[in-house]
Parts: structure tokens; sequence; C-alpha cells
């Protein structure tokens, strides 16, 4: 985990957006090609979601990994094993 995931930077444009990846699957619903991953703020808590971006069905909704760098602000300490003392 790097610094990047400790302290994030300000946002320095006008617009905050994410980049969405595109991946190599189709969609069940249209038939689609154009399906892509990216990072959502979830009332479960930060999620990665796989989506057809022409009807927007949603292929899955995964906990992110340390790779996907999801949240920015994730804690340094997320993965560490809990105690009975919390």
């Amino acid at each position: 985990m790097g610094l990047e995931s400790l302290m994030p930077m300000p946002p320095s444009g006008d617009r905050i957006s994410v980049e969405r990846k595109p991946v190599d699957e189709t969609c069940p619903k249209c038939g689609s090609g154009n399906v892509a991953r990216y990072p959502v703020a979830n009332f479960i808590g930060p999620r990665m979601v796989t989506k057809c971006q022409d009807c927007f069905h949603s292929l899955s909704v995964d906990v992110p990994t340390e790779e996907d760098h999801w949240p920015p602000w994730r804690s340094a300490t997320l993965d560490w094993p809990t105690s009975r003392a919390g």
C-alpha cells in the first residue's frame, strides 16, 4: 500500500470522475460487448461494479482489492485481523 492510499490529493479539475476500464465480457441482458469495471460508493460501502455501458445492467458487484485503490482514503489497517478489544 502506497502513500497515495493514505493521503489522497484534492481534486484538481472542475469534475470528479473515475476511469471505467473495459472488460472482455458480454452483457447477458442486451448482448452488448460494451462492458466496464469501475469503483462506486454504495450504501453497503465501497464496491467495484462491472456494468454494461449500453443498458446499465449490473454483471457483478465486488469488494475492492488492494490493487483497485478504492476508496482513495482506505484505512491502513483495513486488512489487519480484528481483536476482542475492537
